[in-house]
Protein backbone atom coordinates (compact mmCIF):
# COMPACT_ATOMS: atom_id res chain seq x y z
CA UNK A 1 0.00 0.00 0.00
CA UNK A 2 2.84 2.06 0.66
CA UNK A 3 4.12 1.18 -2.58
CA UNK A 4 1.58 2.33 -4.51
CA UNK A 5 0.85 5.82 -2.35
CA UNK A 6 4.25 6.45 -3.17
CA UNK A 7 4.21 5.94 -7.20
CA UNK A 8 0.78 8.13 -7.02
CA UNK A 9 2.45 10.86 -4.73
CA UNK A 10 5.26 11.00 -7.07
CA UNK A 11 3.38 11.29 -10.28
CA UNK A 12 1.47 14.19 -8.92
CA UNK A 13 4.68 16.06 -7.42
CA UNK A 14 7.06 15.13 -10.45
CA UNK A 15 4.43 15.73 -13.01
CA UNK A 16 5.92 18.37 -14.76
CA UNK A 17 9.51 17.48 -14.61
CA UNK A 18 9.50 16.20 -17.91
CA UNK A 19 11.30 17.80 -20.49
CA UNK A 20 10.70 16.15 -23.60
CA UNK A 21 7.87 13.59 -23.92
CA UNK A 22 9.97 11.80 -26.98
CA UNK A 23 11.32 9.29 -24.78
CA UNK A 24 7.69 8.58 -23.30
CA UNK A 25 6.99 6.43 -26.16
CA UNK A 26 9.85 4.48 -26.55
CA UNK A 27 9.84 3.56 -23.14
CA UNK A 28 6.35 2.47 -23.24
CA UNK A 29 7.19 0.42 -26.18
CA UNK A 30 10.39 -1.13 -24.47
CA UNK A 31 8.59 -1.68 -21.35
CA UNK A 32 5.58 -3.12 -23.29
CA UNK A 33 7.09 -5.24 -25.90
CA UNK A 34 10.01 -5.82 -24.93
CA UNK A 35 11.62 -4.86 -28.28
CA UNK A 36 14.35 -2.24 -27.69
CA UNK A 37 15.07 -2.12 -31.59
CA UNK A 38 11.70 -0.76 -32.02
CA UNK A 39 12.45 1.83 -29.07
CA UNK A 40 15.64 2.92 -29.88
CA UNK A 41 14.28 3.35 -33.54
CA UNK A 42 11.21 5.30 -31.99
CA UNK A 43 13.35 7.79 -30.08
CA UNK A 44 15.93 8.36 -33.00
CA UNK A 45 13.30 8.88 -35.15
CA UNK A 46 11.80 11.12 -32.71
CA UNK A 47 14.84 13.20 -32.58
CA UNK A 48 16.13 13.18 -36.13
CA UNK A 49 12.37 15.07 -36.99
CA UNK A 50 12.74 17.60 -34.13
CA UNK A 51 16.49 18.34 -35.33
CA UNK A 52 15.26 18.93 -39.13
CA UNK A 53 11.83 20.96 -38.08
CA UNK A 54 12.15 22.17 -35.10
CA UNK A 55 9.02 20.56 -33.94
CA UNK A 56 8.32 17.65 -32.58
CA UNK A 57 6.65 14.64 -34.44
CA UNK A 58 3.12 15.49 -33.47
CA UNK A 59 3.61 19.15 -33.85
CA UNK A 60 5.24 17.87 -37.18
CA UNK A 61 1.99 15.95 -37.92
CA UNK A 62 -0.16 18.50 -36.87
CA UNK A 63 1.13 21.08 -39.45
CA UNK A 64 1.13 18.95 -42.11
CA UNK A 65 -2.58 17.76 -41.26
CA UNK A 66 -3.35 21.48 -40.94
CA UNK A 67 -1.70 22.46 -44.25
CA UNK A 68 -4.14 19.17 -45.79
CA UNK A 69 -6.96 20.86 -43.97
CA UNK A 70 -6.12 24.71 -45.85
CA UNK A 71 -5.88 23.22 -48.99
CA UNK A 72 -8.81 20.73 -48.55
CA UNK A 73 -10.66 24.09 -47.54
CA UNK A 74 -9.72 25.58 -50.72
CA UNK A 75 -10.49 23.25 -53.00
CA UNK A 76 -14.07 23.21 -51.72
CA UNK A 77 -14.62 27.04 -52.27
CA UNK A 78 -13.01 26.51 -55.69
CA UNK A 79 -15.35 23.75 -56.27
CA UNK A 80 -18.10 25.45 -54.85
CA UNK A 81 -17.71 28.75 -57.15
CA UNK A 82 -17.19 26.60 -60.21
CA UNK A 83 -20.86 24.87 -59.47
CA UNK A 84 -22.20 28.17 -58.86
CA UNK A 85 -20.82 29.03 -62.37
CA UNK A 86 -22.12 26.17 -64.09
CA UNK A 87 -25.42 26.89 -62.42
CA UNK A 88 -25.40 30.27 -64.20
CA UNK A 89 -24.53 29.00 -67.47
CA UNK A 90 -26.91 26.15 -67.31
CA UNK A 91 -29.72 28.99 -66.78
CA UNK A 92 -28.90 31.27 -69.28
CA UNK A 93 -28.60 28.64 -71.87
CA UNK A 94 -32.15 27.28 -70.96
CA UNK A 95 -33.55 30.30 -70.74
CA UNK A 96 -32.18 31.41 -74.67
CA UNK A 97 -33.41 27.93 -75.57
CA UNK A 98 -36.86 28.72 -74.25
CA UNK A 99 -36.60 32.27 -76.14
CA UNK A 100 -35.41 30.71 -79.46
CA UNK A 101 -38.89 28.06 -78.71
CA UNK A 102 -41.03 30.52 -78.24
CA UNK A 103 -40.41 32.75 -81.18
CA UNK A 104 -40.14 29.51 -83.37
CA UNK A 105 -43.75 28.89 -81.72
CA UNK A 106 -44.77 32.12 -83.19
CA UNK A 107 -43.36 31.75 -86.20
CA UNK A 108 -45.52 28.49 -86.97
CA UNK A 109 -48.23 29.92 -85.52
CA UNK A 110 -47.71 32.95 -87.76
CA UNK A 111 -47.29 30.24 -90.64
CA UNK A 112 -50.83 28.24 -89.60
CA UNK A 113 -52.49 31.60 -89.23
CA UNK A 114 -51.39 32.52 -93.06
CA UNK A 115 -51.82 29.07 -94.93
CA UNK A 116 -55.44 28.88 -93.63
CA UNK A 117 -55.95 32.10 -95.22
CA UNK A 118 -54.06 31.58 -97.85
CA UNK A 119 -56.09 28.58 -98.36
CA UNK A 120 -59.16 30.10 -98.21
CA UNK A 121 -58.39 32.69 -100.43
CA UNK A 122 -57.33 30.29 -102.73
CA UNK A 123 -60.61 28.05 -102.41
CA UNK A 124 -62.95 31.12 -103.15
CA UNK A 125 -61.00 32.38 -106.08
CA UNK A 126 -61.55 28.59 -107.38
CA UNK A 127 -65.41 28.74 -106.76
CA UNK A 128 -65.72 31.77 -108.46
CA UNK A 129 -63.86 30.66 -111.81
Amino acid sequence: MKKILFFVGSLFILNGCLQSTAMVGPSLSLAGGGNIYQAGFSYGAGKLVEEETGMSTAEYITSILEKEKKILEEENKINKIKEKKFKEDLYTLVLSNLKKTEQQNNLISMIKLHYEETKKELKSNFNLN
